[in-house]
């Protein structure tokens, strides 16, 4: 395998734009069906295999299910589960008619749903019976990751935000010692789900505080002939820890535009100065807390 396809195999597609409007610099709403098999086809053509969605996607599963039962193209697909009202069983089901295969991989969409004693007992039946391959949780911080740490039935693989911007949980060190416990880390929020493309104006209107700290990070950047978004890209490719980065992709030319992105070449020294800003505001880090207006 060439280089460029080890790089790209890293990738999975995040699909919330496949079912919803999805992102805060999502100027085109939801990725109708033609798009979809465009971006699949070249995904696919590029070494990139395994697509990340979820129950609360809107029509992600369908959309995708769409494209798969038109196609001999092999794919894994990753689905998220937020509640146990319905049985894990029954979620699975529908989501196998929907995406017209099985999901090779099953989250949690939260800590609280991890954790919780029904959950584990469902978890257990699917294991044994061999349902599903593999299993883990979408996780926030590192509270939570202590969390599921605690339960009997492990996670293999656990989802989490990360980004130039938001460099917390490797600062902790926690992603070292999931990787020593042999736990797959699949990294999430990458652009920090849009922020990193809006304009200045937008910005500074909205998100005020982070202003002066990617000024920072567009300096550093810049001196490299990259955005941001690139730089946090890079980065997070380029960590030993990670085994999978999730991007949500718009349309074909974004991911062509992100594929290019990984051919690029930077020095870690480039990485280690925008390491040395750490900014923790919560409220800007974290999308579920922004005021959305």
């Amino acid at each position: 395998m060439s280089t460029d396809l080890i790089k790209n195999n890293k990738i999975i597609l995040g699909t919330a734009q496949f079912g919803m409007d999805y992102g805060i610099a999502n100027q085109s709403g939801r990725v109708n069906n033609r798009e979809i098999e465009s971006i699949l086809n070249f995904a696919h053509k590029n070494g990139i295999n395994t697509l990340d969605t979820a129950k609360i996607y809107g029509e992600s599963e369908k959309s995708i299910g769409n494209y798969l039962k038109n196609t001999n193209k092999k794919w894994n697909v990753i689905t998220k589960i937020k509640h146990t009202e319905e049985s894990i069983l029954k979620q699975l089901d529908d989501s196998r008619e929907k995406l017209t295969i099985n999901p090779s991989i099953l989250l949690a969409h939260t800590a609280e749903l991890y954790i919780n004693k029904k959950f584990q007992l469902m978890l257990q039946r699917v294991k044994v019976e061999k349902l599903i391959h593999t299993i883990g949780v979408s996780l926030y911080n590192e509270k939570e990751i202590n969390q599921v740490l605690e339960m009997e039935i492990k996670p293999e693989i656990i989802q989490l935000p990360i980004n130039i911007l938001d460099t917390r949980l490797y600062r902790s060190g926690i992603l070292s010692e999931l990787y020593k416990r042999g736990i797959e880390i699949h990294v999430r929020s990458v652009f920090l789900q849009g922020l990193f493309y809006l304009s200045k104006t937008d910005l500074r209107s909205r998100f005020e505080d982070v202003v002066p700290h990617l000024n920072q990070l567009e300096s550093i950047a810049l001196r490299d002939n990259l955005t941001i978004a690139e730089l946090s890209l890079l980065w997070i490719v380029s960590l030993n820890e990670i085994s999978k980065v999730i991007i949500g992709i718009d349309n074909l030319s974004q991911l062509k535009e992100h594929l290019r992105t990984l051919n690029k070449s930077i020095e870690t020294s480039v990485f280690e100065e925008a390491l040395s800003i750490c900014y923790e505001n919560e409220k800007i880090l974290n999308p579920s807390l922004w005021q959305i207006t």
